[in-house]
């Protein structure tokens, strides 16, 4: 959240310290004074729900607009692991990866179809991952940095203005389509939410095609 505040011009919560007591992590910070959208959205204008999603749209911009370090693969802001509960391992936290690359060959658990490995399913869903596969394995442009999990419950308004967005646990930097794949596939229930997406976030649809073959064959649903 530092990091965003430093660097950025979004509604972060102000963190005044944090700290390790027992083997868990603390952090003491601003409590914003708002309400989570799902409260609102019934009861605000379909004007006041365009104007939240430009404050949206401009806020993920300036997101994107953050260059990263050179060299830099899917790391945390600090160079270091991530988390993200949408993806199942043993281990909470994972990487960091070299290239954006690296972390698509650990997404699929090293599956290699070009060295002939063979996942158990049809031939067509084998077609499938191979599609996937040739699409992760290829150039990719710089990672940006990214909130990894944008859902109605951690942006807080107050009346038509976006007054802070929270949770930022699983930030980092990313491809440049995690932000909207990991916001669709994490709100697989909310389908209301889910179409709502396009109005702020920009869509990857080639992108979001390989997200689907991942997450039928190594994800969490």
């Amino acid at each position: 959240m530092r990091f965003v505040a430093e660097n950025t011009s979004l509604p972060v919560p102000k963190v005044y310290c944090a700290f390790v007591r027992k083997n868990r992590a603390y952090i003491v910070m601003e409590r914003i004074q708002g309400e989570v959208i799902p409260r609102t959205w019934k009861r605000i204008s379909e004007e006041s729900r365009q104007k939240l999603f430009t404050q949206l749209k401009r806020m993920i911009q300036e997101l994107r607009a953050l260059k990263p370090p050179p060299g830099i693969g899917v790391e945390s802001c600090v160079g270091g692991s991530l988390c993200d509960a949408r993806i199942p391992r043993p281990l909470p936290r994972f990487g960091p990866f070299k290239t954006i690359q690296d972390f698509h060959k650990w997404l699929r658990e090293y599956l290699q179809p070009s060295k002939g490995d063979r996942h158990a399913c049809s031939d067509q869903e084998w077609e499938e991952i191979i599609e996937m596969a040739a699409k992760q394995d290829g150039p990719w442009p710089p990672p940006v940095f990214t909130h990894c999990d944008l859902n109605p419950f951690i942006i807080l308004v107050r009346g038509d203005e976006v007054v802070g967005i929270i949770d930022w646990e699983f930030s980092g930097w990313y491809p440049n389509y995690w932000e909207y794949t990991s916001a669709w596939f994490g709100n697989i229930t909310a389908t209301g939410w889910q179409s709502e997406l396009d109005k702020f976030i920009d869509p990857f649809p080639t992108e979001f095609k390989m997200e689907t073959t991942r997450h039928k064959w190594w994800g969490e649903w």
